[in-house]
């Protein structure tokens, strides 16, 4: 998704050098963006904005606003809308296709999370749901993990269906745990930083949904167990899919009691399919139509 940002309205006119809206593009300068350094600014007696009908669009993911003010009493405002937007493109018989959504069907991780090397097992997500587990989850000493991708601007659900891993006495999921890493950080995850642990008998936020959602496009999911003879339990299985709520509906299932409940929530964006049709001239023949006249003198009419 790309980003678009209008000036509708502002007044800082309150010292021309006290109040200064700016708005810029985070790519490099040689780039074609509207808003490329330095960008597009406000201040009295300047609108680099132009009218506030006029829209200015950045080419990349990230823009920075900024609003320098040293004797604002208040009477210094602005309105600065921002919305993102996607490029659409008409596909083969009037389907439209959007770059940056998902596709339908998982793929990856052929050999299982269990398998030797770094990013052996990777998942690319798709909108339709893919469950995994860990095959053989009692056995001591365990360290698989799944890698889960999807595409820039698309989310990574996990829907734990079930939870049976050994808990430690403490209940703090030391020795054996299923963990949630983001592999980059996001100011919006309840992921965070230092990733999410869970173990025991209970799905992470019973009776309520277990559903977590990730705040980037990729995700690991890590499960290890100990070396201990204690019984390690059946492991996790759980649901993971790519959403957008551009692009796609978002299901998930949870358990509320001895009731499995399924909920579906979205309206994914429809562009309109209406297309101009081109009226191509049907060349025809036209053929003279010949009126015969018959001419009958005239009856002179005598008083």
């Amino acid at each position: 998704a790309k980003i678009r940002v209008q000036l509708v309205d502002f007044d800082l006119n309150n010292g021309c050098k006290d109040n200064i809206l700016n708005v810029i593009d985070d790519t490099p300068t040689s780039g074609r963006s509207d808003l490329k350094y330095p960008g597009k600014s406000a201040r009295c007696g300047q609108n680099d904005f132009k009218s506030v009908d006029r829209k200015w669009d950045a080419k990349g993911e990230t823009v920075t606003v900024s609003f320098k003010s040293l004797k604002n009493n208040g009477s210094a405002t602005f309105k600065l809308e921002v919305t993102s937007f996607m490029k659409i493109k008409n596909g083969k018989n009037g389907t439209f296709i959007m770059r940056a959504c998902p596709g339908s069907s998982p793929s990856g991780c052929l050999d299982g999370p269990c398998c030797a090397g770094p990013d052996c097992c990777v998942i690319t997500a798709g909108t339709e749901a893919q469950e995994i587990s860990i095959p053989e989850a009692a056995t001591p000493g365990l360290d698989c993990q799944y890698k889960v991708v999807a595409k820039t601007g698309t989310q990574i659900a996990v829907n734990f269906l079930e939870m049976d891993i050994h808990a430690d006495e403490n209940q703090d999921c030391l020795t054996d745990y299923v963990k949630l890493e983001e592999t980059k950080a996001s100011a919006s995850s309840i992921i965070g930083k230092d990733g999410l642990t869970f173990c025991g008998q209970r799905l992470p936020n019973y009776p309520g949904p277990s559903v977590i959602v990730s705040g980037g496009n990729s995700l690991v999911i890590k499960y290890h167990t100990d070396q201990s003879t204690a019984k390690k339990g059946s492991g996790f299985k759980a649901k993971v899919s790519a959403i957008n709520p551009i692009c796609n509906v978002m299901n998930f299932e949870y358990k509320y009691g001895d009731e499995v409940c399924n909920s579906t929530c979205g309206v994914p964006y429809k562009p309109d399919q209406k297309k101009k049709s081109r009226v191509k001239p049907v060349p025809h023949t036209t053929t003279p139509t010949v009126t015969e006249l018959t001419t009958t003198p005239a009856t002179e009419l005598k008083n």
